[in-house]
């Protein structure tokens, strides 16, 4: 009996994986990311946004200690200014003292 079978059956499942690993990388790298040329959020851009949380204290959805920095959405590192992943936010760059409704804690 050959191993050439089992051999091949090894091969597909390495290039396999490797292909299903390969997919979240491939993915990130078609994101846009915030570059200085793209322009700053400004306030009302799209779900209730505002570059200051503190002045979304009146609104409903909102609790303390909110801000883009620290939502799920926030691409943006430790920058003043960075990326937000939600597709209404592509190709703008939000304050990271900002905030909306769309907030997620990450």
């Amino acid at each position: 009996m050959s191993d050439q079978p089992n051999a091949n059956r090894r091969k597909f499942l390495r290039q396999a994986s490797a292909a299903v690993a390969a997919i979240p990388v491939i993915s990130m790298a078609g994101m846009s990311t915030a570059k200085a040329d793209n322009p700053k959020a400004e306030d009302g851009h799209r779900h209730d946004y505002v570059n200051n949380a503190a002045d979304a204290a009146g609104h409903e959805d909102y609790s303390e200690g909110e801000k883009c920095k620290n939502c799920a959405f926030w691409g943006g590192g430790d920058s003043e200014w960075g990326q937000c992943f939600h597709a209404d936010f592509q190709g703008v760059q939000v304050n990271a003292a900002g905030w909306c409704d769309e907030y997620v804690g990450a």
